[in-house]
């Protein structure tokens, strides 16, 4: 990334805020069309580099969503997973669903960012790490955002991470998330002796019913790393230690031998953050010449995926957003965009919809049941068939 004052022209087509993955491939994609002047930024202070060591899912699919994306399967170091093994609060109470192709792959969060941030600068975009951003003021002709002292108005803005306070509330952003989308989310490497032996067709350990409160668990491991965690609604009580929830978790894996007694909490790195989980069927997401993709717009799953959804936004907003920058009226063309994430996406994001209290005994008794509930999670389809 170059700084500010190396910015060539002070106007741009669109302006592209964030360092999430799903950011730099707007970028990329814009970019697609020379014409267009990209610049890219990252906010000063975001959390974005927070979730660089983290293990990530990804839906195989995110390698189709757009023809820039297939050479990343070759790229980026991934575990192939092929499906879910539920685990309940016994020994006895497991199933488990294994496909014969690839139902998701394990990856570092900052590699596939990494990833993405070259795309986008080979593509063409202008990539810039200002130290000092803010949002100016809004007029019929644009966003004027100064960074650095460098005022640059842009016709556009895709917003990928949240805003300060102050700038928020100048694109009239500033409304919280409903409390019934937050989720609490808890993640620890393990450290000690956890031998795991995935075997030739890995699967993912997993939770539905942790504590009997519906939390859910995972475990993610790729190459020699093992990553535990838990989402819980922000409802919930919470709990003692941000470290208790995955100590509950590693107990269960201990008892269902996935993981060996010698298996431990890397304290120093357990970390606890809220997510928006299907946030986006909240928020709408347009506003002052502004589309909220990835983690503004709470593009996250019902799952917890993120980079799939997340980068699936980005898709529909760089598409409304080459339409609108012809019309007339630039703020009207905007309105597409929240059409036509809530037809497609909006499912995705939902994930199952049925009672799960109702259904865990049935999905450890019952392998159709256990083998659609491994889809709906993993690949969002409906259970319901």
């Amino acid at each position: 990334m170059c700084p500010m004052k190396s910015l060539g022209a002070t106007a741009a087509d669109i302006l592209v805020l964030g360092e999430h993955p799903s950011t730099y491939f707007a970028a990329a994609m814009l970019r697609a069309r020379p014409s267009l002047v990209v610049v890219h930024a990252t906010i000063p202070g975001g959390a974005a580099r927070t979730w660089d060591d983290q293990l990530v899912l990804l839906n195989p699919d995110f390698f189709q969503l757009h023809p820039l994306l297939a050479p990343l399967a070759r790229k980026v170091a991934m575990t192939r997973i092929y499906g879910l093994r539920f685990l309940g609060d016994s020994e006895q109470n497991q199933s488990q669903h294994r496909a014969k192709s690839a139902m998701g792959m394990i990856a570092r969060h900052g590699d596939v960012r990494d990833a993405l941030a070259r795309l986008a600068e080979q593509s063409g975009a202008v990539l810039h790490k200002p130290a000092n951003l803010h949002i100016a003021h809004i007029d019929p002709t644009g966003l004027h955002v100064v960074m650095d002292g460098q005022t640059v108005r842009a016709r556009a803005l895709i917003l990928g991470e949240s805003l300060p306070a102050t700038d928020a509330r100048m694109l009239r952003l500033d409304e919280p998330w409903e409390r019934e989308v937050m989720h609490r989310c808890f993640v620890a490497p393990l450290a000690g002796d956890f031998k795991i032996d995935p075997g030739p067709r890995p699967v993912i350990p997993m939770s539905l019913d942790l504590q009997h409160m519906l939390h859910w668990g995972w475990l993610l491991q790729h190459g020699d790393v093992a990553q535990i965690s838990v989402i819980q609604p922000h409802r919930d009580p919470l709990p003692a230690t941000p470290k208790a929830p995955l100590e509950d978790w590693l107990q269960l894996l201990r008892l269902h031998g996935v993981v060996e007694a010698g298996a431990r909490l890397d304290e120093a790195q357990v970390k606890s953050f809220d997510l928006p989980l299907a946030g986006a069927l909240e928020h709408e997401g347009v506003a002052n010449r502004t589309l909220l993709i990835g983690p503004a717009g709470g593009f996250y799953s019902a799952s917890g995926q993120d980079i799939y959804p997340n980068c699936w936004s980005a898709v529909f907003a760089v598409d409304v957003l080459r339409r609108a920058l012809r019309e007339t009226h630039l703020q009207d063309a905007l309105d597409a965009y929240r059409h036509n994430w809530r037809t497609t996406l909006g499912n995705y994001l939902r994930g199952p919809q049925q009672n799960l209290r109702f259904l865990l005994p049935l999905i450890y008794r019952n392998q159709n049941l256990t083998s659609r509930m491994a889809e709906s999670i993993l690949l969002g389809k409906s259970v319901v068939r």
